[in-house]
């Protein structure tokens, strides 16, 4: 099943902003599990970054990544969220393709996440740890009470 809720999750230590609306749970919850992440200096959804590319090698788009993240080194990756309801999709593999060479080209790096389990990511599970899934917080505070 997709979930697609759309919301605003505050209380964001490592946003700048403090703040940042997300497309899905799936985005809800790694934007809590990179506001975790050693390492992290600060992230957003708001980077006005838009990767050209082509479906079937044809049709031209552009689409903006879900996450920049910055590092306390200084480096910078672009991570982009995927469902497994999205996973076969033509376009993903295409927007995949694109992001990792609009990083290379800028000596960056691309992390494509993707969520085939329904779990949630990484070695932090800010939510793990608590031991329930955030279907309903609006902030960090509210999740942590």
């Amino acid at each position: 099943m997709i979930q697609a809720r759309r919301g605003r999750l505050e209380g964001l230590k490592r946003n700048p902003q403090g703040e940042s609306e997300y497309d899905s749970f799936l985005e809800r919850d790694y934007m809590l599990e990179i506001d975790s992440m050693s390492g992290v200096k600060e992230w957003t959804k708001d980077h006005g970054i838009k990767i050209p590319y082509k479906i079937f090698g044809l049709l031209p788009h552009t689409y903006n990544p879900d996450f920049l993240i910055t590092f306390l080194d200084g480096s910078k990756e672009l991570h982009e969220t995927k469902g497994a309801g999205f996973l076969a999709w033509a376009s993903t593999h295409a927007k995949r393709k694109a992001g990792d060479e609009w990083c290379k080209a800028r000596g960056m790096k691309y992390k494509f996440i993707e969520n085939s389990r329904g779990a949630l990511f990484g070695q932090n599970n800010t939510l793990d740890t608590l031991g329930k899934r955030a279907n309903d917080y609006s902030s960090v505070s509210e999740m942590l009470k």
